[in-house]
């Protein structure tokens, strides 16, 4: 990403089983520009953490099953071991402290703690775990050069249109997950006058015709939108079938 990054493609996990406290914080980190989710239980916090979670401010006094216990799991799974992990605890016993960044938390805040301090330390995490450093997505043989507003396939030049790249990025930083036209229209294009939800369907048609025997990987959802998935057409399945027509 950005070497000053754009909150707005960032998903934080805010898990704590104080409605004030998630109304409070989420305020503050959405404020910034950042994507919120909520979870207030242990469970619930368990099934919202998807690979699109950039980072989770994480409690530990939970209902159903505390936060070391969700931090040990989160660090067992290979999908989920390198999600920055911030504890924001009551428990302010040094013994507490040292327990969580022991399990693998990358920063532990005791509360009460002002939510400008939480904000801060998102930031600074994030800036810690190379987030902000990021500039060039490589998925198989697509290389996208974030600075560069660019994109190559196997080492040749795509020539993409601004909209053409600013519609791969986006597609291959949320793998797996389907937008709407609308959700994308909003997204790339903003506040252009004019623009419909075909104008979409033909540019998402012009960049596969660019990517060729690429293009398998961005699929169409039927009666939903598009999505990116790095596996590609499930064996067995006609290309034409998954991706339908634009």
């Amino acid at each position: 990403m950005a070497s000053t990054f754009d909150p707005s493609e960032l998903h934080i996990l805010l898990v704590d089983d104080e409605e004030d406290v998630v109304e409070v914080v989420s305020h503050f980190l959405e404020q910034e520009g950042f994507n919120v989710h909520k979870a207030y239980t242990g469970t619930e916090a368990l099934e919202k953490v998807t690979p699109d979670i950039d980072l989770i401010v994480l409690d530990i006094m939970l209902p159903e099953m505390d936060g070391y216990e969700i931090c040990r799991r989160l660090r067992g799974r290979v999908e989920t071991e390198l999600i920055p992990i911030i504890f924001l605890s009551a428990k302010g016993e040094e013994d507490d402290q040292v327990k969580g960044l022991m399990m693998g938390a990358d920063a532990y805040l005791t509360k009460p703690v002002s939510p400008q301090i939480i904000v801060a330390h998102v930031k600074a995490v994030l800036r810690r775990s190379g987030i902000e450093e990021s500039r060039t997505l490589l998925v198989k043989n697509l290389t996208i050069f974030e600075d560069e507003y660019r994109a190559s396939l196997d080492g040749k030049d795509l020539g993409l249109t601004l909209t053409e790249f600013e519609l791969v990025r986006y597609l291959v930083r949320h793998p797996r997950k389907a937008f709407t036209r609308q959700q994308l229209l909003e997204t790339i294009w903003k506040d252009a006058m004019m623009v419909t939800e075909r104008t979409v369907d033909a540019h998402i048609k012009n960049l596969r015709e660019k990517l060729g025997s690429f293009a398998q990987h961005i699929q169409t959802v039927r009666g939903v939108g598009y999505r990116f998935v790095e596996e590609g057409v499930p064996e067995g399945e006609v290309q034409g079938e998954v991706q339908g027509e634009v």
